[in-house]
């Protein structure tokens, strides 16, 4: 495999190999060595040129590259605006720069503002509009070597109280549209910047136009996204008031069973991001019930054979309706396994100890607890000493006993 050697390296040797060449010249005609000291001289002065260009060259590339790895990312947009200003600031060897952006009524308002050490410059940071509104307005990048003594310029008084010496600002396009704009300056230094930096800030500010729309673009995906999240879980609860309302006897269990199996899966560790699954599927743990005819889910007296099994079915008539929704698949686990036992002799399908799911574990000893410390018309609400003993009894047979143990800890 070769080694590709990186060209301001190549230019650098070579320009060694020609100095050491000169240096070690012993003999020369008469007259001649006050011609090689000067070659020497030159030599040495083109080399200072060169590796300044391609150090330029270097920065740009790295900037480019820099803003291509932000237009691929998932950042926010106001991590996205100061990673391209503190680029562009240290691309152009700027004291400070801003970039504004079209509000809704098309007015530009500044968005963030920096300084070439990256920090914020929000609330000290003026500027002359009289640029802006020439870049805006001709939809082409601006530049001065010296705004003081720009003619362009000599009858604003913002340049001239802001002391504005080197000043570039470029429109960001989008498509041909305008959507705001892109500055930096230096109010100390003039001839900061060349007419030949035109290309360069106009082809990164196209950059960081894309790499603006598509943060844009994420967070209006994530916004829609949540909305949504609000408009799913108010159908859940929706249907789990529903269900209260139909079985008068368990009203009120849904909600703390629930708040009961978030504690405890938070309590034995369960990851943030996977808490709001346990939630739902906790919620939805009886949805299957609404398969279910009132007249033997109602039914005052003893269910016959046919009927207890029609029951025993509902986990599996969760499963059904809930399969379909996507944004569920992972809330399920509740509702289809919650009445597997750790010695496989639950129902609907007869796991066993970890073929359960461990959400399922969790969630049906929070149920029994409910169930069992609740009061029901049929029961007085049992003492939770006796639950608890009752949880130690069928640790191992109904439960995992490490859940078991985590509860009662908790």
């Amino acid at each position: 495999m070769s080694t590709q050697i990186p060209i301001h390296q190549s230019v650098q040797t070579q320009f060694r190999e020609l100095g050491n060449l000169l240096a070690s010249a012993q003999t020369v005609p008469a007259g001649a060595g006050e011609i090689v000291g000067r070659v020497s001289g030159l030599l040495q002065l083109l080399e200072q040129n060169v590796n300044t260009i391609l150090e330029l060259h270097q920065n740009q590339l790295g900037a480019f590259m820099g803003v291509g790895r932000t237009i691929n990312s998932s950042l926010g947009l106001k991590q996205v605006l100061e990673d391209v200003m503190d680029r562009l600031i240290h691309l152009m060897q700027a004291e400070r720069g801003f970039l504004m952006l079209k509000d809704e009524r098309g007015e530009l308002a500044v968005q963030t503002a920096r300084g070439m050490d990256g920090e914020s410059l929000e609330k000290v940071f003026s500027v002359s509009r009289t640029i802006i509104h020439a870049v805006t307005d001709s939809g082409k990048p601006v530049i001065t070597t010296n705004a003081q003594s720009d003619p362009r310029f000599e009858n604003q008084m913002s340049v001239a109280t802001f002391q504005l010496r080197s000043i570039l600002c470029a429109p960001l396009k989008l498509k041909d549209e305008i959507i705001g704009v892109i500055y930096v300056d230096h109010r100390g230094m003039p001839g900061m910047f060349r007419e030949s930096d035109l290309s360069i800030i106009s082809a990164f500010a196209d950059q960081a136009a894309v790499a603006i729309d598509n943060a844009r673009l994420f967070e209006s995906l994530k916004a829609a996204n949540a909305e949504l999240e609000i408009a799913y879980d108010a159908t859940l609860n929706g249907w789990v008031r529903a269900l209260d309302l139909r079985d008068k006897e368990t009203e009120g269990h849904t909600q703390r069973v629930t708040s009961l199996t978030v504690q405890l899966a938070k309590f034995m560790g369960v990851a943030d991001e996977e808490i709001i699954h346990y939630q739902r599927g906790a919620l939805l743990h009886d949805i299957g019930k609404m398969a279910i005819p009132d007249a033997i889910l109602l039914k005052p007296g003893e269910l016959s054979a046919e009927e207890r099994d029609l029951v025993r079915r509902h986990p599996l008539f969760a499963y059904e309706m809930l399969k379909p929704i996507r944004f569920l698949h992972r809330a399920i686990d509740i509702p289809y396994c919650h009445h597997e036992k750790w010695d496989g002799s639950g129902y609907p399908r007869g796991l066993k100890e970890a073929q359960i799911p461990f959400a399922a574990r969790i969630f049906s000893i929070a149920d029994v607890w409910d169930a069992l410390t609740s009061d029901r018309p049929y029961r007085k609400r049992v003492q939770p000493e006796n639950v608890r003993a009752y949880l130690r009894e069928q640790s191992g047979t109904h439960f995992d006993p490490q859940v078991v143990d985590a509860f009662l800890s908790m």
